[in-house]
């Protein structure tokens, strides 16, 4: 598990994060964002933080009420404000539903979302998702017999860019 962790930590925060040329390039355009999340990197409900770091790419992280995820979307046109972008990425996540309703054991889950996003002029953030995810509980935590394996995921949020 940890071994996962890194090496997607690694390839997240690779070279691009640490350029120091596409400041440049982006006219404006809010870098940072905090967003209410529902489902996608904070299954749930969460609080994420969002970063630019190049014309095509973003990173988040998120922290939700049993949950903390971090991830990348990435989008084939160049980032604009005042326009619905097509968004693709990876995320993974790590939650721990307790004996929860719905769900319930402790699972690491790898989602591909795949939807639009929008960043306002003034700040406003908004994006909406769905994809395949991968999920897989950790030994012995699984209390409703639920197999590791591919579901369907979904995730959206609004908040603000500063």
């Amino acid at each position: 598990m940890r071994k996962l962790i890194l090496i997607i930590s690694v390839v997240l925060f690779s070279a691009t994060v640490f350029s120091q040329d596409h400041k440049k390039d982006f006219k404006g355009i809010k870098m940072n964002a905090l967003s209410l999340n529902l489902l996608g990197t904070t299954p749930v409900a969460g609080l994420t933080y969002e970063r630019i770091v190049s014309q095509y790419m973003s990173l988040e992280i998120g922290v939700g009420s049993n949950s903390f995820g971090v991830g990348t979307k990435i989008m084939p046109f160049k980032i604009k404000e005042s326009m619905m972008m097509f968004t693709s990425g990876l995320s993974i996540v790590y939650a721990d539903y307790k004996n929860g309703f719905l769900a319930s054991g402790k699972r690491t889950q790898l989602y591909v979302p795949i939807g639009v996003s929008y960043y306002g002029t003034k700040g406003f953030n908004f994006g909406i998702d769905a994809g395949p995810a991968y999920r897989a509980f950790a030994k012995d935590a699984n209390s409703n017999g639920d197999a590791n394996g591919f579901i369907p995921w979904a995730g959206i949020k609004m908040g603000m860019r500063f």
